[in-house]
């Protein structure tokens, strides 16, 4: 089933039973959060996930507030609560942070248009160089966990080492994002 991107929330349920129905979907990018990943226009093809089945490091589209989203995980917030999945665009410096349940499906491959029409091909989606920034990353601090100090509540702003810690990380997410192609 093709569909594109809209704010309209019956697009998310048609999606979803897209997924469940025929167990694969393919919509049409629309935005420039994932550039250069994903570019407006191009056509993704998705399967259905369950938000505890995806890894981080791995592009899905999940319920944002309003609409659909296409964006990267980059992290799983376990604390006392139940699991939050955090996804942010390749290109935007925002992070979202969803319920697993928000989550409709991993991207597996794109269709990246041709010099001239009909000239398109798809391309199977593999890990780039951010996906295993992430990935790293996120294996780093859940073997570091059990010996970091406890998180600061939310009020209370990070000290010296865990501002120079967060400076640290998004100068290399940066440069990770610099690294991936221009085109596939």
């Amino acid at each position: 089933m093709k569909l594109n991107l809209s704010d309209e929330p019956v697009t998310a349920d048609l999606l979803a039973e897209a997924l469940a129905r025929s167990g694969s979907a393919v919509i049409t990018v629309n935005g420039t959060s994932m550039h250069p990943t994903l570019q407006m226009g191009w056509r993704v093809y998705l399967r259905p996930a369950r938000g505890e089945e995806l890894k981080v490091g791995e592009i899905a589209v999940f319920r944002g507030d309003r609409h659909l989203t296409i964006h990267r995980l980059v992290w799983k917030e376990r604390g006392d609560g139940p699991e939050r999945l955090v996804f942010r665009g390749d290109y935007n410096r925002l992070r979202e942070s969803v319920a697993p349940e928000a989550v409709l499906g991993r991207v597996v491959a794109v269709e990246v248009p041709g010099r001239r029409r009909g000239m398109e091909r798809v391309v199977t989606l593999e890990r780039d160089l951010l996906s295993c920034f992430y990935l790293a990353s996120f294996a780093v601090y859940c073997l570091l966990r059990p010996i970091l100090p406890a998180s600061r509540p939310v009020e209370r702003p990070p000290g010296f080492l865990g501002r120079a810690a967060r400076r640290a990380f998004a100068a290399l997410e940066r440069l990770a994002s610099l690294c991936l192609p221009e085109r596939r």
